[in-house]
Parts: structure tokens; C-alpha cells; sequence
């Protein structure tokens, strides 16, 4: 219970809307999301949000969701059996072939290399 409350406090420094951005996107890595559906989900405009993002988190709300889908993107390469493919689109990447470029271009290593380097220390 504890541990929940303080998920949802507001972080010292970041706006009460900014905050909610964020559990947003964390709820929603395995759908389709856009800025503007952020954006929509708070009642503000797009333009309002990305520079509130870049006030509060220093980077665009883009970037915070693609760095969301990767993080759920390791623990699923870790904690499940499923493959690369249904990871992909799980996390409604536009093809598996993105989401490995994407994921090599962030970690430096494919999908299939974190597995297998994750799953032999466990």
C-alpha cells in the first residue's frame, strides 16, 4: 500500500498534469500513443505539453514514450516467453524489424542478445 501511495505523489518539481502525462503513458505503453493523445487526455494542446515535457523532464513527450515502451520491452524479454514478434506488437511497434533497430539503437545490443545475456544470470 505504501509503495502505491507514493507512485502516485507528485514528484518535487513537476506539475500535477505533467505527473499525470507520465502514469498515462506508463498505463498505456501497449497501445497506439501519440503526443496528441496525451495531450487529449489532459485537456491541453499538444504544443502546451511538449513544452512542458521539455520544461519538466527536459525531453519530448516522444522520446518519454518510446523510452516507456523499451523499458516494458526488457522486463517482457526477461520475465516471459514470448517472442520478439509478439513483443513488438504488443508494444505496437510498426514491425519487429523496427523495434530490434530501435532497441539495438538505444541498449547497443539487439532484443534477442539482452534476453539471452538477462536470462542466464537469473
Amino acid at each position: 500500500f505504501t509503495q502505491r501511495v507514493a507512485q502516485n505523489r507528485v514528484p518535487k518539481g513537476m506539475s500535477k498534469e505533467g505527473f499525470e502525462c507520465i502514469q498515462y503513458i506508463t498505463r498505456n505503453v501497449n497501445v497506439p500513443l501519440q503526443t496528441t493523445d496525451v495531450a487529449k487526455h489532459i485537456g491541453r494542446s499538444r504544443s502546451w505539453l511538449s513544452a512542458r515535457f521539455k520544461q519538466e523532464l527536459e525531453l519530448d513527450p516522444s522520446t518519454y514514450i518510446m523510452q516507456c515502451k523499451l523499458k516494458a520491452a526488457r522486463a517482457l524479454l526477461v520475465h516471459s516467453d514470448r517472442s520478439l514478434s509478439e513483443i513488438s506488437t504488443y508494444l505496437c511497434f510498426s514491425s519487429q524489424s523496427y523495434f530490434q533497430t530501435v532497441f539495438k539503437k538505444q541498449f547497443g545490443i539487439t532484443p534477442k542478445q539482452y534476453r539471452d545475456q538477462n536470462r542466464k544470470t537469473r
